[in-house]
């Protein structure tokens, strides 16, 4: 193999480990960092690429893993996002001045952070969402405390014992609970155990838990449950949700609100 081949190799190594490092890699400063052409620099971010390992962005690349990580939350955060944003402005007209609010993960959620912040609420904010923490971060009005926890892979969220045992440190007025799924007879659900044990906890600490999902979580179910039917005080969803899904809900206590 010659020296040219060699070195190329090395350089394209290098470049994968600091894209996975920072989750992007500058043409510029890469082309100073190696000594070489940002037209070299552009062909090396061109074969990984082609491998998968990096997508070319304007000025250099950024991880492939990242942009799908991205691209995937806010496909979420997107689907039905004129219903969430419904949802997440009621959800804030329940907040009163100076009471302590959980906020759970999710893209539902997320809504409620930001009526939240629009609505400069004086309020103190428990949240495990990374993605909630930055929207938040920096109000005045709002004591935000972050729970501590391990950061899961490929989502931005904080779980495990360290999350559950803060949790279980805190108290709050109300719970807003985001859902992949609600069953009227079984409950509410989340995607994974992990996730719906920070939910189950968040619910528990709370004067009252209220679950915010659109209407295609209605009569859906999750991989793991985080709620029973009992247990949820409130439910706030979009008026297009099916009538016997709410119905059912309404039979069994739960306030059903439509927005």
């Amino acid at each position: 193999m010659c020296a040219n081949s060699t070195q190329a190799e090395e350089r394209r190594r290098e470049l994968t480990r600091l894209l996975s490092r920072d989750g992007r890699v500058s043409t510029a400063q890469a082309a100073e960092r190696f000594g070489v052409s940002e037209m070299t620099i552009r062909r090396d971010l061109g074969v990984l690429e082609e491998s998968g390992a990096a997508v070319r962005a304007y000025g250099g690349a950024v991880a492939a893993q990242r942009i799908s990580f991205e691209f995937a939350f806010d496909e979420r955060r997107r689907h039905n996002l004129p219903q969430k944003r419904r949802i997440g402005r009621h959800a804030v007209g329940l907040v009163e001045p100076g009471q302590a609010v959980f906020l759970d993960t999710g893209t539902t959620t997320l809504q409620v952070a930001g009526a939240l912040r629009a609505a400069a609420v004086p309020c103190t904010v428990a949240t495990s969402s990374l993605v909630i923490a930055s929207t938040l971060w920096g109000r005045e009005e709002v004591d935000l405390i972050l729970v501590g926890g391990r950061v899961r892979q490929g989502s931005p969220d904080l779980v495990g014992p360290g999350t559950e045992l803060m949790l279980d440190r805190l108290t709050a007025d109300v719970a807003f609970i985001g859902s992949d799924g609600i069953d009227p007879e079984r409950g509410s659900f989340a995607g994974d155990m992990e996730t719906a044990r920070v939910a189950e906890r968040m619910a528990a600490n709370a004067r009252r838990a209220v679950v915010v999902a659109d209407c295609s979580k209605l009569g859906a179910a999750g991989g793991a449950r985080c709620l029973l039917t009992q247990d949820i005080a409130e439910l706030i969803t979009d008026r297009d949700a099916a009538p016997r899904h709410v119905e059912a809900l309404r039979e069994r206590g739960v306030r059903v609100t439509l927005v």
